[in-house]
């Protein structure tokens, strides 16, 4: 397994997950292309080849810049690629763009909320409302909530 950071901005988010997993990262290198400011991934650092592959990002809105970076990764032979983030916008091509992207599943949240026609297979939903729940019980009790996002 390798933890890819999709940019040279996300690298230290990605360098602590790689930590917790005990394994290697990887970045994507990004240029812009002439003046409409679309960055298109040239070359991967690091080694994915024959490599589960595991790309976070805070939110997906058109899917652009993860699926560019998937594309990326199976070109340099990256075995199978997951993705997850925060917040699944999931606006305008970004549902055609997971349907044929190589990534095998993505992992998105319940804070923004997903309709029922770009619920794909691809794409896994977690709740959020335990986490909240806990985070208000504990702030009634006057408790921490440092706690809830420490990672054993």
């Amino acid at each position: 397994m390798v933890i890819v950071a999709t940019d040279a901005g996300s690298s230290k988010k990605a360098y602590k997950y790689s930590e917790y997993f005990e394994c290697p990262i990887a970045l994507i290198d990004k240029r812009r292309d002439g003046n409409d400011d679309r960055a298109i991934a040239s070359t991967v650092i690091g080694d994915v080849k024959d490599k589960q592959a595991v790309i976070f990002d805070d939110e997906i809105e058109t899917g652009g810049s993860m699926i560019e970076t998937a594309k990326i990764l199976e070109q340099f032979g990256a075995r199978e690629i997951y993705a997850g983030c925060t917040h699944g916008v999931l606006a305008g091509p970004a549902i055609e763009r997971i349907k044929n992207s190589p990534i095998k599943e993505l992992v998105v949240t319940d804070t923004v909320p997903i309709p029922k026609e770009k619920q794909i297979d691809k794409i896994k939903v977690l709740s959020m409302a335990p986490l909240f729940a806990e985070a208000i019980r504990r702030i009634n009790e006057a408790r921490p909530l440092g706690e809830l996002f420490k990672m054993d």
